[in-house]
């Protein structure tokens, strides 16, 4: 039998589990498995790493996953004041909305915005589910790297 180990490539579906109760899994999408590394992270599954190490295809493991591993804790620092400027004139600012801004380096952002002054707009730069504890269901769906150790078991 297969066993999967640090390193081998391989196939699963997965349900994250977020603490507001919502769901992201690999299934609703229709899609077929997710490919992983082991030992790796995966930008999909935060806090995967070692997770599945030892485990057969058609095993299951659930994985619950610190804040700091997952999205990252909030961070009070990632809360800036840009200048009003930096947003179109008319744009209208809801509190709570997230949106993309351009950054000094010209990449996207994505920000919730937090208060609108006539000069300042205060915004939260932190990942949206930062400082949430994630829990992972994943289900090992095939091994497909040659490395994968076979076990003999005796009966």
């Amino acid at each position: 039998m297969l066993t999967a180990r640090q390193g081998d490539r391989v196939q699963v579906h997965y349900v994250k589990r977020f603490q507001d109760g919502s769901t992201a899994s690999s299934r609703s999408r229709g899609a077929g498995p997710l490919e992983v590394t082991i030992g790796t992270e995966h930008r999909r599954l935060p806090g995967l790493g070692l997770g599945l190490v030892g485990l057969t295809p058609g095993n299951h493991v659930t994985l619950t996953v610190p804040a700091e591993l997952a999205h990252g804790r909030f961070n009070p620092a990632r809360v800036r004041r840009l200048a009003r400027t930096r947003f179109p004139e008319g744009q209208t600012l809801p509190v709570g909305k997230w949106l993309r801004i351009l950054d000094r380096r010209g990449r996207r952002r994505l920000v919730r915005i937090v208060e609108v002054h006539d000069q300042v707009v205060v915004v939260d730069t932190n990942h949206p589910r930062a400082g949430e504890v994630l829990q992972l269901e994943v289900e090992l769906v095939a091994i497909e790297a040659p490395g994968a150790i076979s076990e003999l078991r005796a009966p």
